[in-house]
């Protein structure tokens, strides 16, 4: 999930569950990222990293590869910490699927808030990347901060490869989340640098992250029941992403079901919390929110009038278009 947020006031148990509300993860690929997937599967445990020196865009050279371990699906949920441990898994059953259990929201947040807000959020650049204190004030007109801009996340190996390519060629300083992102990504194989370019080992890989359990921003808690929630929704990006029929369908439903209407207000509800409003973003954010996340967290609103949606009508719609795409 990337965030809780609604134009709607979310349900008091969603709420409590994160704190703030907080949006679930975005879902986009650059121009050109292909709908498809390989990869291997693994679980990492990491080392904690020293912070970077002044300048310092490399990776630490330190990545535990000797605890990575291959692992279905059907094992994630019961392979997934107790405590507040960085453990990354590999899927051997969907090639091309990577997960990365967060010790906690915070240390997520730290790795992964600038990422967001180059690649997805709304207001914010799309050629450079900001300053972290550029993070915090973006963060509080959403009554959050860096840490809470983000529940899940969900991007694909080209996306990832970009950010630090940017942050490269800006001669940015990373931060200490950003470069122990950088030296688990290289580490782990999903991007590598070459002729001073960082790159994708393969357009199809594509990466999800979860937080582990534990206090959330305004006093909340992550727990086992919100991180099934996120996990779950973040899963539904990985099929949009992976699964060509299915989103086609999404697509399809998205600018020949819906009215011009339905597509505004969707687009408003998600814009109103963050959502960059472009149609990449919000088919994509869409379709995860409907299909794939508990209904105490899902953001979208009934709203009356002939420019109104009817949320409940919207997903058996939706559902049915992906069911005759499948048979």
């Amino acid at each position: 999930m990337k965030r809780f947020d609604s134009a709607r006031t979310v349900p008091a148990a969603a709420a409590a569950a994160l704190g703030l509300l907080l949006l679930f993860g975005g879902g986009g690929r650059l121009p050109g990222t292909a709908f498809a997937q390989t990869g291997d599967a693994r679980v990492v445990a990491a080392t904690p990293m020293p912070p970077p020196m002044p300048g310092d865009a490399s990776p630490d050279p330190r990545f535990d590869a000797a605890a990575v371990q291959r692992i279905p699906l059907a094992r994630l949920d019961a392979s997934l910490p107790a405590d507040a441990r960085l453990r990354l898994f590999t899927i051997t059953d969907r090639p091309g699927l990577y997960v990365m259990h967060a010790p906690n929201l915070f240390e997520q947040g730290a790795m992964f808030s600038r990422v967001v807000a180059l690649l997805e959020r709304r207001d914010m650049p799309r050629d450079h990347i900001v300053t972290m204190a550029a993070i915090a004030a973006h963060a509080r007109r959403f009554d959050t901060d860096p840490a809470g801009l983000t529940a899940g996340n969900n991007f694909s190996a080209t996306e990832l490869a970009h950010f630090f390519d940017v942050a490269q060629h800006q001669h940015l300083t990373l931060t200490d989340g950003e470069r122990r992102l950088l030296t688990v990504l290289a580490g782990w194989g999903l991007i590598h640098e070459e002729d001073g370019v960082w790159r994708a080992r393969s357009e199809r890989d594509f990466l999800i992250t979860i937080p582990g359990p534990g206090p959330a921003p305004g006093g909340g808690t992550i727990d086992a029941t919100v991180r099934a929630a996120i996990l779950s929704h973040e899963l539904g990006h990985w099929r949009y992403f992976s699964d060509t029929v299915y989103a086609h369908a999404c697509r399809t439903f998205w600018w020949h079901d819906l009215s011009y209407a339905e597509r505004a207000e969707l687009t408003r509800q998600l814009a109103n919390v963050g959502y960059d409003p472009s149609d990449r973003i919000v088919i994509d954010e869409t379709q995860a929110y409907l299909l794939h996340t508990p209904a105490a967290y899902i953001p979208f609103a009934d709203t009356p009038g002939a420019y109104g949606i009817d949320v409940a009508s919207v997903r058996r719609r939706l559902e049915a278009r992906v069911g005759q795409a499948g048979r």
